[in-house]
């Protein structure tokens, strides 16, 4: 059932304080997190609150429905996209919502609007991860340098942090949109499959919940895909057909943050995230992923010194924007304000 509120009236710009209060949020392909951030508190300690993107027709309407629940008098937003940020009309990656910048501040009915792509925001975050949020797998702790972010979910995120300054600087990336070359032989099956239904296939084809379900049918034999969860659950339970796709989706998984880490030059490390490894939780098999990682001929000896951590957060995003708001991180953000038809893309 769409949603569809009433949009809450905003605050008289010229009396509220635009420096105090904000909303953030982390939208994905399917679901949505929001909480509230402030200069004097930082985030809420309220759960985020969590929405399913399928019950709302549109980016506002979701917006509204937060600001109706939570935050009638807020009339600031930082939010965190699953679609390359930019001028001009934007789109999500992995939904039909389209929208620009400035259309979408006025029908949210705010003072303010700031956007950012979404694995930015989780790129943003990991600076404020506790030592018991994430696990390493193998590598060396001590690595320096750039460090990769990436993530399966309904899609496959991926951002980059640079060390080359006071603050840490994200770049983003759509590397998840590159094509796909798996090597071993259950990956190349699923591969070929993507591709009859596809046509060319993008590593985010392979690397998402999606692309779970498609090694997991390929592991049953079996013509018509499960349900990602239901992969997932298997998996957990000891399914030997979901343990082995999940298995071979890790392999994958490896070798795309190895070619990452040759294309960036991220010996400090990778760091990942995401739905699809929240769900899989220990049946994720870490050698597999580790084995598929360091399987670079003749750069195997580099990669084996990079480590991957596993992080264990499921509001990495929110951080992210938390921290992106305190100036603790630079990273590419697109802002519209209400007191102007024009968008500043802005570094802050």
């Amino acid at each position: 059932m769409l949603i569809s509120p009433s949009r809450p009236a905003p605050l008289d710009i010229v009396t509220a304080d635009l420096n105090y209060e904000w909303i953030v949020s982390d939208i994905g392909g399917t679901h949505a997190r929001f909480n509230r951030w402030s200069t004097q508190s930082g985030l809420s300690g309220n759960p985020p609150a969590r929405y399913r993107n399928d019950d709302f027709r549109d980016l506002p309407a979701l917006i509204n429905q937060y600001r109706g629940d939570a935050a009638p008098h807020v009339v600031q937003a930082m939010l965190a996209l699953a679609l390359p940020v930019g001028p001009g009309e934007m789109r999500m990656t992995n939904r039909s919502w389209a929208f620009t910048a400035q259309g979408l501040r006025a029908d949210a009915g705010l003072a303010q609007l700031r956007l950012v792509n979404d694995f930015v925001a989780a790129a943003a975050g990991i600076g404020a991860l506790s030592a018991s949020e994430s696990i390493q797998i193998g590598g060396l702790r001590s690595s320096v340098g750039p460090v990769v972010v990436l993530g399966p979910g309904t899609g496959l995120g991926t951002a980059v942090i640079l060390n080359d300054g006071s603050e840490p600087r994200v770049m983003p990336s759509e590397a998840g949109h590159m094509s796909a070359a798996p090597s071993r032989n259950d990956a190349r099956t699923v591969f070929e499959r993507s591709r009859l239904r596809h046509g060319r296939v993008s590593w985010e084809r392979l690397l998402c919940g999606d692309g779970l379900a498609l090694f997991d049918a390929v592991a049953r034999g079996a013509d018509e895909a499960a349900e990602p969860a239901d992969v997932a659950a298997r998996a957990q339970a000891g399914d030997t057909a979901a343990r082995r796709a999940a298995s071979a989706f890790a392999h994958a998984l490896g070798e795309f943050a190895g070619d990452l880490c040759l294309a960036f030059g991220a010996t400090g490390g990778v760091y990942l995230t995401g739905g699809v490894l929240d769900g899989l939780g220990r049946a994720l098999d870490a050698d597999a992923l580790r084995e598929g990682f360091e399987d670079k001929g003749r750069f195997r000896t580099l990669l084996r010194a990079i480590p991957c951590f596993r992080v264990f957060a499921d509001d990495l995003a929110l951080r992210g924007l938390a921290r992106l708001l305190e100036g603790k991180v630079r990273a590419p953000v697109f802002e519209a304000r209400v007191k102007s038809d024009e968008i500043a893309d802005v570094e802050s």
